[in-house]
């Protein structure tokens, strides 16, 4: 047997890391904020007036239809008092947006329209009065946001996950479920065990019995900050599938027959809010149960996930665990995940704590 020392293996970030409300801060500005970030779907958009809001990594938003039907993105605050101007889920609103609070009005593309009973001295220029404005771009029936304006756009920052999704339907699929919770869980976190499959014959007996787990495998795209996730199904298995992880918090799973599109809205250091949409082809009532039962196998999965890393994440806040060796054989793009993390911090070099930079 060879005898390894700590210099053999690549570790995990320090426990600290997964739990410090200084670094969460610098992760909402330094990640979030300026990546794309997936916030609804086009179905939910459909005529000029029609609204979703949310909130991405704690920024109240909402995405809208304007006149010409492009989707246009805003903060979710008025310019003269911070009052939150929609309230509602999703809904439609007439051809202006009123504030609930003051009343001052904008238009579907975000320029205000009257600072109503201001004062009759008082006039304000209405692009530089208009709402605080977003990047939003739709990609294939799926809508996605940016908190900080410019940089890439949406296909270019999906990089390659462009042209191999092209033959999948996702157009010509329809919602069917969600599935969302809030987890006591550090978004790290859930990206790392999503990112191996180590765990999953301990974990995910359903799992192992529909893939081939043997040929089981993650590539690495480090540079476009994805990963190919291979997942052989057995014979008489479902059709053929693509699974992508882009981070730093999109996970794609596309058949020819639906699709599971989950994200992470990150809550706070150790708390995520996990989001699971299912669209299927065939949304016809008497696919319905068969529908249901597909969305909950997969929603089983990501139970089991929570379950344990539910653990993981109380352990990691306690502060007796501190760092743990990675398997070259098994985390590789664990690793890999890890050091995307130090890239948008402009880090490089070995393991350290980003929450005592």
């Amino acid at each position: 047997m060879i005898q390894t020392t700590t210099d053999d293996f690549d570790w995990t970030l320090p426990s600290k890391d997964y739990r410090d409300p200084a670094l969460f801060e610098r992760e909402r500005r330094e990640i979030f904020a300026k990546n794309w970030m997936l916030f609804s779907w086009s179905g939910r958009l459909r005529e000029p007036g029609d609204y979703v809001t949310g909130a991405l990594a704690g920024y109240p938003v909402f995405a809208m239809r304007d006149d010409e039907g492009r989707v246009r993105a805003f903060h979710n605050v008025c310019r003269h008092r911070g009052a939150q101007l929609l309230s509602e889920p999703s809904g439609h609103c007439g051809k202006l947006l009123v504030c609930p609070y003051h009343s001052w009005s904008y238009t579907r593309v975000g320029r205000l329209n009257k600072a109503v009973d201001f004062g009759s001295d008082t006039s304000f220029d209405p692009e530089a009065w208009g709402l605080y404005a977003l990047d939003a771009e739709e990609w294939r029936g799926l809508v996605f946001v940016r908190i900080k304006r410019g940089g890439p756009g949406l296909v270019e920052w999906l990089g390659p996950i462009h042209g191999m999704a092209a033959d999948y339907p996702l157009e010509h699929q329809h919602f069917f479920m969600s599935k969302d919770r809030d987890c006591a869980v550090d978004w790290k976190t859930y990206g790392e065990n999503y990112l191996e499959c180590y765990h999953c014959r301990t974990m995910h007996p359903g799992l192992c019995a529909a893939m081939d787990i043997d040929n089981y495998r993650i590539e690495t795209y480090q540079r476009e900050k994805f990963f190919h996730l291979h997942a052989p199904r057995r014979a008489g298995g479902l059709t053929r599938g693509l699974y992508f992880y882009r981070f730093p918090v999109l996970m794609l799973n596309l058949y020819d027959w639906g699709s599971s599109i989950a994200t992470i809205e990150p809550l706070g250091p150790g708390r995520i809010r996990h989001m699971n949409w299912y669209f299927f082809t065939d949304v016809s009532p008497e696919k319905a149960e068969e529908n249901r039962k597909s969305a909950e196998w997969s929603a089983q999965i990501v139970s089991e996930d929570l379950a344990i890393i539910t653990g993981v994440q109380r352990n990691l806040n306690v502060g007796v665990y501190e760092r743990g060796p990675l398997s070259p054989k098994h985390e590789g793009a664990v690793k890999a995940f890890q050091d995307m993390v130090r890239e948008e911090f402009g880090a490089r070099g070995p393991v350290r704590s980003f929450a005592a930079e």
